[in-house]
Parts: structure tokens; C-alpha cells; sequence
């Protein structure tokens, strides 16, 4: 959203310059007091490559309500050679106890035998925060599990055993290579010393490494979240009646695509579990780029249960309130298509600059007798021979996008770049909400289920909207922010 600097580290509504401004990985929320903080890692700018990329200090910006955010700096920086953190101030966790906000965090030091440990520091205020001059409080016993991928520090009050339980990122020294991730558990009665369990708090035996874990209860259930970059890279969650587990996986397990990435959430006042998470830079600034480690921050969004006590994804109210001035956009054929055994599409007449900064674009095709399904192709043609393609299949729910076939006969359809899945039907009205700021994509179906992406394609927006095999009435709408409007 906006803002006290002109020249931003953070800005959900404006545009990141990759060349000032470093990417943006991490994120470790922290609702206190009324405040949203978000602490975040913040690479170097002009830097693409480890270990250059990857030494990261934290970052801080605070929020009354999720639009306006003031950046504080960095405040937890990086330290030297001879302490436990010179290559990196890498993912952790926020807690208070007894008026004391205390940060645990994974101290990198590459060239260490053990190259990532578990780091401490405190705060009176959560702005000014003084490193524990025993850092590193602890690595791995390297007889129960590797000495690299140990991070990411999860740390939370269990009532019930009346003791600190902090969740971390490792591997077990036993297994195929490729399936050794696990979530560590540690315990303690104190915050101040820890207790390192040889049996893992999860271990699923399918992965390489679950990043950035986390556990909180909603709609009934606890829910762990990780992240993983290998098998269909995803920030995804498990389920159980009990901490204890077992936990199980859901239906649906993955809450967006590979593209955002290492989401953690906060608890709020008004009940709601914010998220934040970050979507990719690539090589060169360029669509056939390799992928980076980070990039952009994503809008905050919030994850609430929904049918099914799935976890579902929306962003919240006031961001939605925030983009102010709504209006309707025209369509060709007056948004009405038939297409019965048949695809049919109408041409959304956006202009053809759009402002960088956050905007979206809402789409709603309401449908009858559909068999095949609904798509939105983006940067596209007008024969449709270029661009992206969103399209919801009615027969199954899957939701994907990806680039069009370029019309060349031996061509096939690529793979997606994100497949989600909603409930499937054939009549009803499905909202599509395009949030559009510089280069990154942000698409939520029905407030649901959520696709992330980015394009550096230097062409107008172009959205077609198609309908194969059924009956639509399109509707078309782009909001954006008026300053000084009302929220």
C-alpha cells in the first residue's frame, strides 16, 4: 500500500526498482499491541547470485491496518566473521514474555561445519533489538540429523504442556537423500535454555526440506504451513485434531503456486490469520529467466477455513476498501456469449497504459449449462497466439496458468506455471480478481484459491475473456486508488 519514504524498501502499492532497491525474501509477522510488524529479509540490491544474494539482514516495517506502512530500517543487522551471523540473519520467529519481544533466528556462517544455527536476540519495544552474546545458542547433534538445513526457528507457548515449543527446519542422517526433511522439535521451560528431541515433530519421509514451518489452530484444526522448493514447489499445510499429530494431508494442500513463496501469518485482533509471502525475481529481469530466491513482497492476505475445513485465501477488506475508484470497463458483443459445443470470447477494452501501481481488474462470468469452462487469456494477441492463459475447467476445478500454444502445429500445450483447484460447477457466477502491480500477478478465483506470477512483458494487458462449451455473461471492472479517497 503506501508508505513514509519516497524511495521504499517495502510498498505493497508501488513498484520495487530491483536496481536501488534489494529483493525482499522471508517474512516473519508480528501483530503487538494493536501493530502489524512485519520483519522481512532483505537482500542487497544488484546482487543475483549466493552467497552474495543470500546475506540478508531484517528489515522492519509496521502497519495500523494492512494499507499505510512506515519503514523503520534494518534492524537486525549483519554480523562479523567471528560471530554466528556474518552470511546471513536468515528466517525465525517473534514472542513475548513478560514485556520482553524475543527473536529467534537462524544465524548463517558458510564456512562453519555446521553453517546454520539457532540465534537470539530481545527487545523492550520491537524496534531495538540487542543480540544474546551467547549466540549461537545451539546447532544440530549431528548424530540425529545433518549438519546443513537447520533454520528457520518456530517458537510458541504450549499451554498444555506448560513449556516453549520451537519448530525448525532439518534433515534426519537416515533415508534416501532426497526424503530426509523433517520439522525439528525443541522444547523449554524458559526461552532461555533448549532441549533438542531426536524424534522429529514431523517427519514425512517425501521431501528434501520444509522450510519456514509454522502451527496455529483454525476452524477447528491445527494447521502446520511450510514451504518446500522441491515436488511441486509450494507453501503448503498439513492438518491434525491435535499438536501431537498425526498430521495429515488435506485434499488440497498447497494455498498458490511455486511462486509465493515461504508465507508465515500472524494472529490479529479482529481474528483473522494474515499471511505474507513473496514472489520470485528472475535472471536478467526477463520471462526465460532462471528463478531467484527472492524478490517482491505479495499483498497480505488472510487464510480462513472454509467448505470442507479447507484452507482458502482472500485478501483483506481494507486492502480491497483501499483501491477506491471502481468503474466499469466496456466488452465486445456486450459480454454475452453462446458457445454450445463450441468456445466463444469478447475482447475487455482496458486502457492501454496501465499505472504501476496496484490496480485490479474484476471479471465476472456468470454461466449456465458450462461443460468445458471459463479462461482469461492476458498480454495476448488478437489471434491468440501469445501472452498467458487462466482457465477454470468446470469438469474438475482445476485452475491453471501458463503461456498459450504459439500456433505451430507440433506445438503442445506447456506446462502451467500454477495449478490450483476450486469446487467445480456448471452454472453460477465465477469472480476473477486480477491484482496487477508493476510486473507481478496476483489472481483470486471466487476469493479462494489464489495464483501467483510474474510477467516482464512489455505489452498492453489485452484480456479476452472465452467461454468453451456453455453460455456466459461477462462483466468488467478496474479499481485502482484515488489519493485522498476515502477507504
Amino acid at each position: 500500500m503506501t508508505t513514509t519514504k519516497s524511495a521504499v524498501a517495502m510498498n505493497f502499492a508501488g513498484v520495487r526498482d530491483p536496481r536501488v532497491d534489494g529483493p525482499q525474501g522471508d517474512a516473519i509477522p508480528f501483530f503487538h499491541q494493536g501493530r502489524y510488524h512485519l520483519y522481512y529479509l532483505e537482500a542487497p540490491a544488484g546482487k543475483l547470485d549466493q552467497p552474495e544474494r543470500g546475506r540478508t539482514p531484517w528489515r522492519h516495517v509496521v502497519s495500523d491496518d494492512l494499507v499505510t506502512w512506515k519503514d523503520l530500517g534494518i534492524m537486525l543487522p549483519l554480523g562479523t566473521r567471528e560471530e554466528a551471523d556474518p552470511d546471513g540473519i536468515w528466517t525465525g520467529s517473534v514472542i513475548e514474555k513478560d514485556g520482553v519481544i524475543h527473536i529467534f533466528y537462524t544465524g548463517g556462517n558458510r564456512p562453519n561445519d555446521t553453517p546454520q544455527t539457532i540465534c537470539h536476540a530481545t527487545s523492550t519495544d520491537g524496534v531495538n533489538f540487542t543480540k544474546d552474546t551467547r549466540n549461537p545458542l545451539f546447532g544440530p547433534i549431528t548424530e540425529w540429523f545433518e549438519a546443513r538445513d537447520w533454520r528457520d526457528p518456530f517458537v510458541f507457548w504450549r499451554d498444555d504442556k506448560h513449556e516453549y515449543w520451537m519448530l525448525l527446519s532439518g534433515r534426519v542422517r537416515h533415508g534416501a537423500p532426497g526424503r530426509r526433511g523433517v520439522v525439528v522439535l525443541c522444547t523449554s521451560p524458559d526461552l532461555e535454555t533448549w532441549t533438542i528431541h531426536e524424534d522429529p515433530f514431523y517427519a514425512p519421509g517425501n521431501t528434501w526440506c520444509m522450510e519456514c514451518p509454522e502451527v496455529f489452530e483454525l476452524g477447528g484444526k491445527w494447521r502446520m504451513i511450510f514451504s518446500r522448493f522441491s515436488e511441486q514447489a509450494a507453501t503448503i499445510y498439513r492438518e491434525s485434531d491435535s499438536l501431537d499429530g498425526p498430521w495429515r494431508t488435506p485434499a488440497f494442500p498447497a494455498l498458490d503456486g511455486p511462486r509465493w513463496y515461504a508465507a508465515k501469518s500472524l494472529a490479529d485482533d479482529k481474528g483473522r490469520r494474515i499471511a505474507f509471502g513473496w514472489v520470485h525475481d528472475r535472471r536478467d529481469f526477463v520471462d526465460d529467466g532462471e528463478w531467484l530466491w527472492g524478490g517482491d513482497m505479495c499483498l497480505p492476505r488472510e487464510i480462513y477455513a472454509g467448505e470442507g475445513d479447507r484452507l482458502f485465501v482472500r485478501l483483506p477488506q481494507e486492502i480491497e476498501n483501499w483501491l477506491d475508484d471502481e468503474r466499469h470497463l466496456p466488452l465486445s458483443h456486450a459480454g454475452k456469449l453462446v458457445a454450445r459445443g463450441s468456445a466463444a470470447s469478447c475482447a475487455v477494452q482496458v486502457p492501454a497504459t496501465i499505472s504501476p501501481e496496484l490496480c485490479r481488474l474484476t471479471l465476472d462470468v456468470a454461466v449456465g449449462d458450462l461443460r468445458g469452462g471459463v479462461g482469461v487469456m492476458l498480454y495476448s494477441t488478437a489471434a491468440q497466439t501469445d501472452g498467458l492463459a487462466l482457465f477454470i475447467d468446470a469438469g474438475t476445478g482445476r485452475v491453471t496458468l501458463g503461456d498459450v500454444v504459439s500456433a505451430k502445429e507440433a506445438d503442445r500445450a506447456p506446462e502451467p506455471y500454477v495449478t490450483n483447484w476450486i469446487a467445480l460447477r456448471r452454472s453460477g457466477t465465477y469472480r476473477i480478481d486480477i491484482y496487477l502491480r508493476g510486473n507481478t500477478l496476483e489472481i483470486f478465483i471466487d476469493r479462494q484459491v489464489a495464483l501467483t506470477h510474474r510477467s516482464y512483458r512489455k505489452v498492453p494487458l489485452n484480456p479476452i475473456v472465452i467461454v468453451e462449451d456453455g453460455t456466459a455473461t461477462v462483466t468488467a471492472r478496474l479499481a485502482t486508488h484515488v489519493a485522498g479517497g476515502s477507504r
